[in-house]
């Protein structure tokens, strides 16, 4: 009886501990996104890309970005539209710095 309890009890935790690791990364992204844009890939050098910004506040700044691709598991060509999250901090440079939450494409 002891052992079904404690069985139990373990199985419940385990569920638990599964659902809480698949939400965590959803609530990290919500978290950490102050701001968003999206913009068209004009360069790609390894893992960097100069996005030229087509919508969001960010265009008070300038129109033209680098933004880190290795934020993302897909595979981003030139021409491609992406929407991008970031903390909200931008670098006064140009083009732009920022620094990245998530990288999502839109439109090949």
């Amino acid at each position: 009886m002891v052992i079904k309890k404690i069985s139990i009890l373990f199985t419940t935790l385990f569920i638990g501990l599964l659902l809480a690791a698949c939400q965590s990364d959803d609530k990290a992204k919500n978290n950490e996104v102050e701001a968003t844009f999206t913009g068209t890939i004009s360069e790609i050098n390894q893992q960097n890309a100069l996005v030229d910004i087509e919508t969001g506040d960010i265009l008070k700044s300038g129109d033209k970005v680098y933004v880190d691709l290795s934020k993302s598991e897909a595979n981003f060509k030139v021409g491609d539209k992406v929407e991008v999250g970031y903390d909200g901090v931008i670098r006064e440079s140009y083009p732009l710095g920022i620094n990245v939450v998530y990288v999502e494409l839109i439109k090949r």
